[in-house]
């Protein structure tokens, strides 16, 4: 992220947050005009490979909507792939998200395709939170189903293996497209983030993994009042009341096993019907932040990028 969240404070992304930028490489490769012997018709040069990482647009409500994406040149034509969206939290762009959760790494090794899109402003119209971006009027669910169908159509993505993923504002975003477009959300993973929404009640069942830490100072573990600004707003449940939720919503049995592994405590409800499970991550001194290794005892406890794809892949996300 172009700032990453450290004890409440937006600071500039490190050398780990920029990590080796290993999908920024975008080979090009000039194919060369074949001329056949004997003095016939030269042949039509190839077109040359796509690159794997392109930046996109799209026109929605007059609005121009952006986003980034990596297709792996591993990807085999005609063949079907699942879509991951990541979404940033406030003041973070495509890119830098791209950099700081390294899913372009996770998708070389998943075979899938990544993309980041960007909200107007750098926030979501995800709920109660964030006050820019519920302010604004923008409807960004238009805009995610819209480049859903958009990626479907130009990548071959799997129309039935979306799923969708992000830090703080952007997992409250991505809860929200879990609840109002479940039959196209095959699953969903929160990092730092709440649900703030009202009503939720999906016909189907969705997947979901939440990652938090103990001590974000910004979306409390605990709950209470969100600061993603600086402004608190109303106050949000806790992550085990929005886990807790999410299991009675796709219908799992009460009590979740429990797993203990140093700072990290994981619930799960694994005899979800249709596969629906649900996941809490507890990161005990965990701040607001994208759990990745070389942030410290704490925040470096997890990898949420493998955590959640590794789970997507668990509910129905391999190639």
């Amino acid at each position: 992220m172009a700032s990453i969240f450290r004890n409440g404070v937006h600071q500039p992304a490190d050398g780990r947050q920029q990590r080796q930028a290993l999908s920024w490489i975008i080979i090009l490769t000039t194919a060369a005009t074949l001329t056949a012997c004997g003095g016939s018709e030269p042949q039509p040069a190839l077109a040359p490979p796509r690159p794997s990482v392109q930046l996109g647009q799209l026109d929605v409500d007059g609005l121009a909507r952006t986003y980034r994406v990596f297709a792996p040149t591993s990807l085999e034509a005609g063949s079907r792939h699942p879509l991951v969206l990541v979404l940033g939290g406030v003041g973070n762009s495509a890119e830098n998200m791209a950099s700081a959760t390294e899913f372009d790494r996770a998708a070389s090794v998943g075979n899938f395709v990544v993309a980041y899109p960007e909200g107007i402003d750098l926030t979501w119209n995800a709920g109660f939170c964030c006050a820019r971006g519920t302010t604004s009027g923008v409807d960004d669910v238009r805009f995610l189903s819209r480049l859903i169908d958009e990626l479907v159509a130009e990548y071959g993505a799997d129309p039935a293996r979306v799923f969708a993923t992000g830090v703080s504002a952007g997992a409250m975003m991505a809860y929200r497209l879990g609840c109002e477009m479940p039959g196209r959300i095959a699953g969903v993973g929160s990092v730092a983030g709440a649900m703030i929404l009202d009503q939720c009640q999906p016909e189907e069942a969705v997947p979901v993994i939440e990652i938090h830490g103990t001590a974000d100072p910004l979306v409390p573990y605990e709950g209470g009042l969100v600061r993603p600004e600086g402004v608190a707003t109303q106050p949000a449940p806790s992550s085990r009341e929005v886990v807790e939720r999410w299991a009675a919503l796709n219908g799992c049995p009460v009590g979740p096993e429990e797993e203990n592994q140093g700072r990290v405590s994981t619930l799960r409800w694994t005899e979800c019907p249709n596969g629906a499970a649900v996941e809490l991550v507890t990161v005990e001194g965990g701040g607001h932040t994208w759990f990745a290794e070389g942030l410290g005892p704490a925040n470096g406890a997890v990898d949420a990028t493998n955590l959640i794809w590794n789970f997507f892949d668990s509910v129905g996300g391999g190639a």
